[in-house]
């Protein structure tokens, strides 16, 4: 029988491998965080002016504003490529620095952004109709459409967490087998996830006393929480690797 490590050995790990380098990982996130939020910001100021000169508030206009939200994101995935290689590299005992952050743009781009592409849609796809719904029931006041939202939420939720789960780590299995192309490494994180998308989850779960109180800091806290648990993730990787049967990985 397998011994995976335990929530509490992998937290261990993870704040080992922080030691002294805490400043430059919380940068990393931070810049990650930091750069698609600006970016976004900067387009919804050029949608309000558009708005406000030419078209008007309307569906079409919300519907485009959405759609090129998703595709900055989607683009903007690769800078979350460059953070897993930063953390790989720190747990690999690996030369590493800010700058990994932009590997995506130096190594395969198209790649990273079908790997990383698959999480965020999945996200999309159970977000967007979600708050469709929520949106219509708050202009509306209608029980119909607040038991449509929460039954979507309910159901989505049912959908959303065994595909998410599965090829959340998609991006450090791309990053170990660069042979193969996105959509092999999806498949093989989707057969290696099998069985342990219960651990993944519950190991998310841990964190979240942390994150209330990170709230409580006025979110403060959580430079130094996402570095943490980014880490601990990255670790929850490698043992699943190192535990994980060669046949596996074919």
């Amino acid at each position: 029988m397998r011994q995976y490590k335990k929530y509490y050995e992998l937290k261990n790990a993870a704040k080992n491998s922080l030691d002294g380098k805490y400043g430059e990982a919380m940068l990393v996130c931070f810049l990650n965080w930091g750069i698609p939020l600006a970016a976004s910001f900067v387009l919804s100021f050029i949608y309000s002016i558009t708005v406000f000169l030419y078209a008007g508030v309307n569906p079409v206009t919300n519907f485009t504003l959405d759609v090129f939200t998703l595709l900055l994101t989607i683009f903007f995935g690769i800078l979350h490529g460059g953070q897993t290689y930063y953390f790989l590299n720190v747990a690999c005992h690996q030369p590493r620095s800010v700058s990994n952050l932009f590997y995506g743009f130096r190594a395969d781009y198209k790649k990273i952004l079908l790997v990383s592409g698959a999480s965020i849609l999945c996200n999309a796809l159970y977000l967007q109709p979600q708050q469709y719904l929520v949106e219509r029931y708050l202009a509306t006041m209608e029980s119909g459409w607040q038991l449509a939202a929460l039954l979507f939420t309910a159901l989505g939720l049912c959908l959303y967490l065994p595909i998410s789960l599965g090829i959340q780590l998609a991006l450090y299995v791309m990053l170990d087998f660069p042979q193969y192309p996105a959509r092999e490494t999806l498949a093989l994180c989707w057969r290696m996830m099998r069985g342990h998308k219960r651990r993944l989850l519950w190991l998310q779960c841990s964190f979240l006393p942390m994150m209330l109180l990170c709230v409580f800091t006025l979110f403060i806290g959580f430079l130094w929480l996402i570095p943490y648990m980014n880490m601990t993730f990255t670790y929850f990787y490698l043992d699943l690797m190192q535990q994980t049967s060669p046949s596996h990985k074919q």
